[in-house]
């Protein structure tokens, strides 16, 4: 049986869309044809070996080969998933589209803490004079082929006016990156206003912006924390009995009388990072498995596995009417404990001479920069500009920006992995630039991971999600405080040789 393998030799596990499996003890991966060439064994949905196929010196086990000479040929349009421990990486698996779990032991600092590892999708820079700055991340609740997104952030940032556009895509975590698409989006603005985005997916130019003159969290004010978009954030720790918990922080700003949004600039805390990892280290060895399932013979996998995260749910945001009722307007929810993004909510009209704002949330899931009011002076119409050039190295890669321009391929990132992205603009004051990502990643397994591997209470995560985090709310609650640190200083980067 493949769960059997000698986990001290490399191996590569190919699980494909009819559910069947070939586990590899050699390999060739052949990107001009498309196919990958193996020795080992191919088994059926029901892990029943179909054929074997080994050299003269590895056929020490009592199954009779049916070839001894000719590998299996198989089609990369039929994979789903590839699984190995090989620490080289297999050279030519970033050649297929879909890309695979690794093995790999965790770096000194997340050994403190293996569910606090940095991670969780692309993330993107900017250059200021001599300084790289982290503007974004990608696509962040992408976790497998099927919840493949786009993502669009803002880059909140004032860059290098007169000089050409460029972003630098970083993989700084133990991932597979599988990036469909990276465009700027650009919008023209008048000076001295904003642009920024609503939950409908439209762009709408802002002005007059202010900071709230009243915010309470349990009856103490948080004003300072939430003013202004500056390095003070606003959070609050966990229930240690349920993670479903709710909390609310109440808000006032001057009425303007005019048409209002609400600006909301906030990041996830690492609770859904530490939830995904347990996930992960529970299911164990099943866990490619399991991804396989999901993306091919059982898709209501998918639905269960995202319940968990929708119970937890976004920032839902209320606004106080005259009659004192707090009426609900929209809910604010996007992934990523990486980079604080701005989300724009439209307010109905208000009449009191107070603009009194109610955010709902789960206790210890948002970290929260800054909430202010602006007045949407008008929809505005945004262009997409797709890349030009893309560089690796230091190295001009005409591979690497067809993939990106090319709607059914996908550029393959690997831990240590960074692209420079040029486009054909120069950046300029009046506009405002957004980065619009598509893809999605896979998570590499760790080994630490694996001596907690408990199925049942995997199982539990897709059955009984409100239960299940009730169990996890104590464990998570013992390592909620360090959790910061240690992922902000676990990011991989690749050792120059």
């Amino acid at each position: 049986m493949a769960k059997n393998i000698n986990p001290k030799r490399h191996y590569l596990k190919v699980h494909l869309q009819n559910g069947d499996l070939y586990v590899l003890h050699s390999w060739k991966i052949y990107e001009h044809s498309r196919t990958i060439q193996g020795l080992g064994n191919h088994l059926d949905f029901n892990r029943r070996i179909i054929e074997s196929k080994r050299s003269f010196s590895d056929n020490q086990s009592n199954t009779t080969p049916t070839s001894l000479t000719l590998p299996f040929n198989i089609p990369f349009d039929e994979v789903v998933i590839l699984e190995t421990n090989d620490k080289g990486a297999s050279p030519g698996v970033a050649a297929i589209v879909v890309a695979g779990l690794i093995t790999l032991p965790l770096s000194t600092i997340c050994l403190l803490n293996p569910k606090s590892c940095f991670g969780s999708c692309p993330t993107f820079y900017v250059q200021r004079d001599t300084s790289s700055v982290l503007v974004g991340e990608g696509f962040s609740s992408s976790i497998s082929k099927s919840l493949e997104e786009t993502d669009v952030d803002l880059i909140d940032f004032r860059m290098n006016e007169g000089e050409p556009l460029q972003i630098t895509m970083k993989n700084e975590a133990l991932e597979t990156h599988l990036v469909k698409s990276i465009n700027l989006i650009a919008i023209s603005k008048s000076p001295g206003k904003r642009v920024l985005q609503n939950s409908d997916g439209d762009f709408y130019q802002l002005s007059r912006i202010q900071a709230p003159s009243l915010a309470e969290h349990n009856a103490k004010s948080v004003l300072h924390q939430i003013a202004a978009r500056d390095t003070l954030e606003w959070y609050s720790f966990s229930d240690s009995s349920d993670l479903l918990k709710k909390e609310d922080i109440f808000i006032e700003f001057e009425n303007p009388g005019e048409s209002t949004g609400l600006v909301i600039n906030k990041r996830q805390s690492l609770l859904t990072t530490y939830l995904f990892y347990q996930s992960l280290s529970l299911s164990g060895k099943y866990t490619a498995t399991l991804m396989a399932d999901m993306e091919t013979r059982r898709p209501w996998l998918k639905n269960r596995v995202t319940k968990l995260y929708d119970l937890l749910g976004g920032i839902d945001v209320f606004v106080k009417e005259t009659n004192g009722a707090w009426k609900y307007v929209n809910t604010v929810r996007e992934a990523g404990p990486i980079v604080s993004d701005v989300h724009l909510v439209r307010l109905p009209e208000i009449k009191s001479k107070k603009v009194q704002v109610r955010l709902r949330m789960t206790k210890g899931l948002w970290r929260i920069n800054a909430v202010n009011l602006g007045i949407i002076d008008q929809k505005v119409i945004p262009r997409t500009l797709s890349p030009t050039a893309v560089f690796t190295d230091n190295v001009k890669s005409d591979e690497a920006l067809r993939k990106l321009l090319d709607s059914t391929a996908y550029l393959v990132t690997y831990p240590g992995d960074e692209y420079r992205i040029g486009f054909s603009e120069i950046c300029t004051g009046d506009t405002e630039y957004f980065i619009e990502s598509r893809g999605y990643y896979i998570e590499w397994m760790r080994e630490e991971w694996l001596a907690h591997e408990n199925l049942k209470m995997a199982k539990k995560i897709l059955t009984n999600p409100r239960e299940y985090l009730k169990i996890v709310a104590p464990f998570y609650k013992t390592a909620e405080a360090g959790m910061e640190e240690i992922f902000w200083n676990s990011k991989y980067t690749k050792i120059e040789k």
